[in-house]
């Protein structure tokens, strides 16, 4: 979301600038009072008063230990006494009275936290919901939601916001903006200013640029630049190698092992272990980092991984049900925008009666997100789109659940063919039009997993199948479905049937494209020709006795060759033929 005007949202500022106050014991000169006055919250207590016992909004005992020894009379009635904060705090002069000022007239407050009772797209947070509602209860988000009553939870994380959420979590902040600032791009009189300026003084933050220094408000925060961020602010101890795969050489690396040491993170995926750095943030996962740094939901638990059941060895109650790998060419942009889509469904728990829905899970694809421009078929015609290629993972997913025996609640195959699919058997995805649902219609969860390499992609289905588990794969054009085990005899049985290609309709006349780089009698193919035609599935599921059977009747549209040629070839003015 974009940042907002200088307009203060509604809600009551608590503190004014003031004299200095206490600068070793976690309080600022009157320079920087404006900007972290409501973290004070402090009234003038006796000499000697001790805070132990008592506890902040997040529900965290205040220890004198915390404090320097001389301040154990002073207490951070929202926020943590951090050791970063102490150091930066000890350089600042020393006053012996702690004011609590009242708000003056004309100034622009941040807006008081408030408790948002609910959301009402919290729900769609699925494994983050639990943390987003926690901090929701303590007014964390107060003029930082997308509006009307929605949180957006799959929106990536705007820096601005990020100042905000850290600022109020880990310091209790709840500034005043003073007219001044550091940042050449942040509007000094934004009620949200000095939440990024605090973090700066706090070393936090340097900003996205120098000379002039900029801030970059708007920008997504990466989950890398979250690992950076919360591991200041939280003080977390440097830690051993976490042993992501994709954080190696990376400048926030140390910063991403201290988050998982502390259990704050598990990374994005598995197999090999993932911490997809360069992915933005979305909003539900920092709230859920958020919360767990602050213990108000629980921190992650470390999984054992479920294998494949070749040995027949089984994780609980789950085993491999299903599984089915596509290929693609290496190293394109549709390959990023497979890779990712395949992160972000990876570990997604589908419970017994549940309804799985791709574009739910995934929201829309975005170049904030990190999608790149990629084909995509519209209209008979492939175009460069945002997030083209996941369609990719939608029929590697339809391949898992058709062939794992799920129900199939809404899919859509592509338009045209591409070989690269079983025919008849695969489904594109569109936001937020074309969606891929299905029902766990089993009595035990379904667990999906997503693995990948430069060039396959391999969607599981992890649940209860009686033990019957398959693996499929579809490449060059050619399928094959292997039983790994046969399973007891309450397992569903799946058999399906493509009909062969019927009503062929021919395709329509090639479309000439102006290219002036084309040299006359040569051509470049856009897209080529193809048929059209129509063709029939049946699935049958066969289970303890009985049969259920479900047809489909796919039509694929005819596709019309587009050609790139040199102009003369459009108004005839060429002397020599089309070679």
């Amino acid at each position: 979301m974009a940042a907002p005007a200088s307009t203060t949202p509604q809600g009551t500022g608590i503190l004014e600038e003031g004299g200095a106050v206490g600068g070793d014991c976690g309080f600022l000169d009157k320079g920087v009072l404006r900007k972290t006055g409501a973290a004070l919250m402090v009234s003038a207590l006796p000499v000697g008063f001790d805070p132990v016992g008592s506890r902040d909004v997040f529900g965290r005992k205040a220890a004198s230990k915390d404090l320097p020894p001389r301040c154990s009379s002073l207490i951070l009635g929202k926020g943590l006494v951090t050791s970063r904060l102490r150091t930066v705090l000890s350089r600042l002069p020393v006053l012996s009275v702690v004011v609590l000022a009242a708000m003056a007239p004309g100034t622009t407050a941040a807006p008081a936290p408030v408790a948002i009772a609910h959301y009402d797209d919290s729900a769609e947070a699925g494994e983050h919901a639990a943390a987003v509602r926690a901090l929701a209860s303590t007014g964390i988000f107060l003029g930082t939601d997308c509006g009307d009553g929605k949180f957006c939870p799959g929106d990536p994380l705007s820096r601005w916001v990020m100042a905000v959420w850290l600022g109020r979590v880990a310091f209790g902040l709840n500034p005043s903006p003073d007219g001044s600032g550091r940042f050449v791009d942040v509007d000094a009189d934004a009620w949200w200013s000095p939440f990024v300026d605090t973090l700066a003084e706090l070393d936090i933050t340097q900003g996205c640029r120098l000379r002039p220094a900029r801030y970059c408000p708007d920008q997504p925060v990466t989950r890398a630049q979250m690992a950076s961020f919360l591991t200041r602010a939280f003080d977390l101890p440097t830690a051993e190698s976490a042993g992501f795969t994709d954080t190696v050489g990376n400048v926030h690396a140390g910063n991403i092992d201290a988050l998982a040491a502390e259990r704050i993170t598990l990374g994005c995926a598995t197999r090999p272990a993932r911490y997809c750095p360069d992915r933005p943030v979305t909003r539900a996962e920092a709230a859920t980092f958020l919360a767990r740094a602050v213990n108000l939901v629980p921190r992650a638990e470390v999984v054992q991984e479920v294998e494949p059941i070749r040995e027949l060895e089984r994780a609980g109650d789950l085993h491999l049900v299903s599984q089915y790998t596509t290929y693609h060419y290496c190293c394109s942009a549709r390959v990023t925008n497979i890779h990712l889509i395949a992160d972000l469904v990876d570990g997604a728990v589908v419970n017994p009666g549940q309804r799985f829905s791709l574009n739910r899970r995934v929201g829309r694809r975005t170049s904030e997100k990190g999608f790149l421009e990629a084909g995509t078929l519209v209209n008979g015609t492939l175009v460069a789109t945002v997030g083209g290629g996941v369609s990719q993972f939608a029929t590697t997913l339809y391949n898992a659940v058709f062939w794992g025996g799920y129900q199939d609640v809404i899919h859509m195959p592509h338009s045209g063919y591409f070989s690269r699919y079983p025919e008849g058997i695969e489904a594109t995805i569109n936001w937020p039009d074309i969606d891929l649902i299905f029902r766990n219609d089993s009595s035990s969860e379904v667990l999906i997993r997503a693995e990948y390499t430069d060039t396959s992609l391999t969607v599981k289905l992890f649940g209860d199948n009686n033990g019957r588990s398959v693996a499929g794969e579809w490449k060059n054009g050619e399928g094959h479905l292997e039983v790994l085990f046969e399973g007891g005899p309450e397992a569903r049985v799946v058999t399906a049937e493509v009909s062969e290609r019927l009503d062929i309709v021919d395709p329509p006349s090639p479309s000439l494209v102006a290219e002036p780089e084309i040299a006359v009698g040569h051509k470049e193919y856009v897209q080529v020709a193809q048929a059209g035609w129509t063709t029939r599935v049946i699935r049958t599921i066969r289970q303890a006795g009985e049969e259920t059977t479900r047809r489909w009747k796919i039509t694929y549209e005819p596709r019309r060759a587009i050609i790139k040629v040199n102009p003369c070839m459009l108004d005839g003015t060429c002397r020599d033929p089309l070679g």
